[in-house]
């Protein structure tokens, strides 16, 4: 238990440090368009409920194909995060499962959950 403490509290530690100085992008898709999307996270704070560890904002950006900013999302959209098993990510209520046996994201929800509860390796 000492342990997983003390593995939240660098982890809360590195990403209010990070959401305090600049977006940290998590998640980024590509479109045949060379439309792009990055999701990124804005803040966090303790979870309001005992079932997370975590509540976290995310803002949306989109570039297009000349790499200019082509829309920024001006709203800070609320998700819940629970590191410890059953690993989640809630959305407006939904929980959904986290798969910790890959690496590879492969969904935003997925790569969330990596940004959030998984201590950074240097």
């Amino acid at each position: 238990m000492r342990t997983a403490l003390s593995a939240l509290m660098i982890g809360t530690s590195l990403l209010t440090s990070a959401a305090a100085t600049e977006p940290v992008i998590f998640h980024t898709a590509r479109f045949p368009d060379h439309t792009v999307v990055s999701l990124s996270l804005v803040g966090n704070q303790a979870a309001a409920s005992v079932r997370y560890d975590f509540d976290v904002f995310i803002s949306l950006s989109q570039t297009g194909a000349a790499g200019a900013s082509a829309y920024s999302d001006p709203g800070k959209h609320k998700a819940s995060v629970r590191c410890n098993p059953p690993e989640a990510v809630a959305v407006r209520g939904v929980d959904y499962p986290i798969s910790t046996s890959n690496d590879g994201g492969t969904d935003w929800k997925d790569d969330l959950w990596r940004a959030v509860c998984r201590t950074p390796v240097s």
